[in-house]
Formats: C-alpha cells, sequence, structure tokens
C-alpha cells in the first residue's frame, strides 16, 4: 500500500552514528542497550540458523519462541542466491478491528524487527548492490517510545475515523551507510498499517488528513565482521537480542488474530534464556573488540 497526501511528521532528534560492540552498550545478560544494527544478509543467516531456516531456495522465519519479526515483500538476495521468505509479515498492513491493532502493535514491541534493504560501496569502479539486514530494537526504550508515540499520536488524533500511519526508518540508516562509504537508495526501509472504520464517507481519510508518517531514528550498531573471531562476538549478541520474553499476564478474553504474540502488560526486558545453551556477558570476554570496519 502506497501513502499519498499530507503527512505529519513524528520525530525525535538524535545524534546517529557507528556504534562498536565494544563501546559498553551491552551491559547485562537481561538488558540489550542496542536501538538498530546492521549486519550483512547472509551473516545474519549463518549466524541465527535457528530462526531462519533455509532450504533449497527458501527461508522459513522461526520465531515462536524468541527470534525476529521479518517485514518484508516475501523475496530476498542474499549472496548470488534469492531466496523465498515463509512467515514474514507484509511491510503494509490493513487491519480491520481493535483485535488486529492490538496484536500488531504488539508484533512491533515484543520482537526486534529486521528489515532488508540494498547498499552499494561509493568507492569502487563498478559497485555491486549488497543486501543487508537492518535489526530495530523495538524493546529498547528509546526505539519504543517512538513506535508508541506515532502509534498514540495517528489514533487520539482522529475520532472513528479511518487512518494510516507509516514508520520510517531511513534518515538513520542512510547517514550509518555514508559513514561507511555505503550508498542506498532506502527501500526495505519502512513499515506501516492502514486502519479502516466502519464509515461510509471518510472525508479527512480521502484528502490525507489523516495519514501519519513517524521518523524513527537511534544510535546504529556496525555488526560488519570480516573473520572467525569477530564473527563469535557478532553471534553472542545476535543471541542476545533474539532471546524469548516472559509475559507475566495475558486477557483471557481477548480474541486471537493474524498477528497474535502475546500480552506486553509486562517489562519487555524480563528475559529467559533460549534453547541455544548458557552465555556469558560480552563485557566480560577477553577478545578483542570488534573494530568498525566495511564489508566488502
Amino acid at each position: 500500500m502506497s501513502f499519498k497526501g499530507n503527512r505529519s511528521g513524528v520525530s525525535r532528534t538524535v545524534s546517529s552514528g557507528i556504534v562498536s560492540i565494544s563501546s559498553g552498550e551491552l551491559h547485562t545478560l537481561t538488558t540489550c542497550n542496542c536501538e538498530i544494527a546492521v549486519l550483512p544478509v547472509e551473516l545474519l543467516f549463518e549466524l541465527q540458523i535457528p530462526y531462519f531456516q533455509k532450504n533449497d531456495n527458501t527461508i522459513t522465519v522461526h520465531n515462536q519462541l524468541g527470534g525476529y519479526s521479518v517485514f518484508c515483500d516475501g523475496k530476498v538476495e542474499a549472496g548470488t542466491e534469492t531466496y523465498t521468505i515463509r512467515n514474514y509479515i507484509e511491510r503494509s498492513n490493513q487491519l480491520k478491528g481493535h483485535a488486529d491493532y492490538k496484536d500488531y502493535r504488539e508484533t512491533l514491541l515484543t520482537s526486534p524487527i529486521v528489515l532488508f534493504t540494498k547498499a552499494r560501496k561509493t568507492n569502487q569502479e563498478s559497485p555491486r548492490d549488497k543486501t543487508f539486514a537492518v535489526i530495530v530494537n523495538t524493546r529498547h526504550p528509546n526505539i519504543r517510545a517512538e513506535i508508541e508515540k506515532g502509534m498514540n499520536s495517528a489514533i487520539t488524533s482522529v475520532w472513528g475515523e479511518s487512518y494510516s500511519l507509516q514508520f520510517d526508518f531511513q534518515r538513520a540508516i542512510k547517514q550509518f551507510f555514508s559513514t561507511v562509504n555505503y550508498d542506498t537508495d532506502g527501500e526495505g526501509l519502512s513499515i506501516s498499517f492502514e486502519f479502516k472504520a466502519d464509515a461510509l464517507f471518510d472525508i479527512s481519510y480521502m484528502f490525507g488528513f489523516s495519514k501519519r508518517k513517524a521518523e524513527v531514528n537511534g544510535r546504529v550498531l556496525n555488526l560488519f565482521s570480516a573473520n572467525e573471531e569477530k564473527r563469535k562476538k557478532v553471534k553472542m549478541f545476535l543471541d542476545k537480542i533474539s532471546e524469548p520474553y516472559i509475559r507475566r499476564s495475558s486477557m483471557p478474553d481477548r480474541k486471537m488474530s493474524l498477528f497474535s504474540m502475546g500480552s506486553i502488560d509486562e517489562e519487555v526486558f524480563n528475559s529467559v534464556p533460549c534453547n541455544m545453551g548458557p552465555r556469558t556477558s560480552l563485557l566480560e570476554s577477553t577478545h578483542p573488540a570488534i573494530a568498525e570496519e566495511s564489508t566488502s
């Protein structure tokens, strides 16, 4: 679904930049202080096999016990291969009622979001497009606040009317790529939904007055890595950010819908170990720090 007409912006002014794993951004096993992370898509698939299962030219996303909410158009290029993605969420959705809205909101806030975008080296004679995975940690307080602010602002500005909301991550990611000598058009770096009310004539929606755009900014963690030692650190980070979460309360009368994932009434940083074995804190590791380096 494309967005047309006037849009009102909801954004947070931040200083976006590269952050390395060695910078002290990760404090404990239960709190991951990362807002956004970027890495080559092949590396994500390689290091997170339990959540991205390959079978020929198909990749099935597993996220029932931890993992990621993948928003895409159903296809992704990784190296020389093009894969069909199963168990993904369309980047544009139409919500048909309160249950859909609540579950969509919870989907955004209870699992890290994965988006796919392409970028190319700016300092090569014949640059080729390379696909990157952008992980948006919607459980981080800053990112969570921006998502909630965008949704709350949209819903409080309409009264029983249809409306649409687009979350745009392009600004932060474009700034990040420019610092590592990459260029991107930002395709794939937005998600949106449309809430249709039961109204015969919705003048505000028809003229674009109830169409909203929320720009989400954040500090970007560079997960590019070129050797095995650094990949181990990246995997440790990914294993931690993808852990499942405890939901201490639920609503017994809640109706299930397409996006149903459980309740988010409790603190989202309450995590439980997943079935990948015990992990040690990154800050306690004796390995050398991961440097911010460009991928080839």
